[in-house]
């Protein structure tokens, strides 16, 4: 496998803080019923987020966040496909 260049290293690091935010903001939103938990943002949220993190943990080889967040991104398009 190719080792990827530091600056696509950086960028998926960035992104999956990018993905701790997001995700953290729509729990949030959800519990503080700032948002109904089928609206959405939170969904969208959701699934940019664990995306992201994701992508991080399959370049570390750490299957457990991997397999986490592939059941998560697949709960929020369920949810997703339900509100449309």
């Amino acid at each position: 496998m190719k080792k990827l260049a530091p600056k696509t290293i950086a960028l998926i690091e960035a992104g999956s803080w990018y993905g701790v935010v997001v995700i953290l903001i729509a729990y949030m939103g959800v519990s503080f019923e700032f948002f109904e938990p089928s609206n959405p943002i939170p969904v969208f949220c959701n699934i940019t987020g664990s995306f992201t993190m994701l992508l991080d943990a399959w370049k570390d080889k750490n299957w457990q966040p991997v397999v986490i967040n592939v059941i998560w991104i697949m709960i929020a398009m369920v949810t997703l496909f339900k509100v449309f």
